[in-house]
């Protein structure tokens, strides 16, 4: 990987230098009579007949690039990476290995996007043919037919090697040289996958969601702009992998909490059945107090009735006394 070359800018946000991209070559174009109309926001001026792009915008679209693709990268979703024209093959199968990631160097097959399960089909054929070699001492194969499968399985390496560990949906396509991948580029476009590409001044970048005006013909150029767009994707990766960390701790913390209450309960149990006894026992009782206390209740008017009428009696008694005793006199 190439050593990331930043500067902090005033407001704190962090950007290319400048000179890294310029002793990279990034700056050159093409000739100025081959040049496409579309590439003139881009393009800072020229010198001997030659087209030269101005690095603070390319410096500013490879950050913007770079951020998305950690932000695609975080949501574990898979970019492939193409580069067929020879300067950038070595790169972009590097990066393709390193990250774990589907890449394409030899030749574009028609319908990789587009038509996923036919182009399948040769990645199976891939994985067959080399099942067999791997187990060729189990199999009655001559040396011949062997010879032939190996021929077979290095031609298919170059072609749909690359490709095997593809996965939907795709995050993102990052090309280099829309000219030359074209197809690619046109099939993104069909599939609604956006395209990040290194686009040069000859070419037309009307169909590229993120452009990185750059030299898509130096290694030098091109393996700056790709290590650092890696980089961004390794970065994305480990944030995926933290918050998945997180999500199983979480998981495993809830897992923990539930089997502590339910040993709890289990503990409780025995005490809970206990009680439960100790209330049925104690529950005859209140039963029968409470039927007392009713009983009590209900003879207090008979009782209340009973001293009233012996209250009456006695009054009468004595007023009966009174009157006799008054009679005598």
């Amino acid at each position: 990987m190439a050593q990331r070359a930043i500067v902090k800018t005033l407001k704190g946000y962090t950007m290319i230098d400048f000179r890294d991209l310029v002793k990279r070559g990034v700056h050159f174009g093409h000739q100025t009579s081959k040049w496409c109309p579309k590439m003139a926001p881009y393009i800072w001026g020229h010198k001997n007949g030659i087209h030269l792009i101005d690095v603070a915008k390319s410096a500013q679209a490879i950050e913007r690039a770079a951020k998305f693709l950690e932000e695609v990268a975080a949501q574990e979703q898979s970019i492939l990476w193409v580069g067929t024209k020879k300067p950038a093959q070595i790169t972009v199968e590097t990066i393709g290995k390193k990250l774990n990631m589907p890449y394409v160097t030899y030749r574009w097959i028609g319908g990789t996007l587009t038509n996923f399960s036919q182009v399948k089909k040769s990645v199976t054929k891939l994985l067959h043919y080399e099942d067999i070699l791997a187990k060729s001492e189990n199999f009655s194969y001559t040396k011949k037919e062997l010879n032939v499968f190996s021929k077979l399985v290095g031609r298919l390496q170059k072609t749909v090697g690359g490709i095997r560990s593809l996965k939907w949906p795709l995050g993102a396509v990052v090309l280099i040289d829309v000219k030359k991948e074209d197809t690619a580029l046109r099939e993104a476009n069909i599939a609604g996958i956006p395209v990040i590409s290194l686009v040069d001044t000859n070419s037309d970048p009307s169909l590229v969601d993120y452009i990185i005006p750059g030299n898509d013909d130096s290694p030098k150029a091109i393996n700056f702009v790709m290590n650092y767009l890696a980089e961004a994707v390794e970065r994305g990766k480990q944030t995926a992998e933290t918050e998945k960390k997180k999500v199983i701790a979480a998981a495993e913390a809830k897992k923990k909490a539930a089997l502590e209450a339910k040993a709890m309960k289990k503990e409780e149990a025995p005490k809970v059945a206990e009680s439960k006894k100790e209330v049925k026992k104690v529950a005859p009782k209140v039963a029968e107090k409470k039927e007392a206390s009713q009983e009590d209740a209900e003879k207090e008017p008979a009782k209340k009735a009973a001293a009233k009428t012996t209250e009456k009696k006695e009054v009468a008694k004595k007023t009966s006394d009174k009157k006799e005793a008054q009679a005598d006199k």
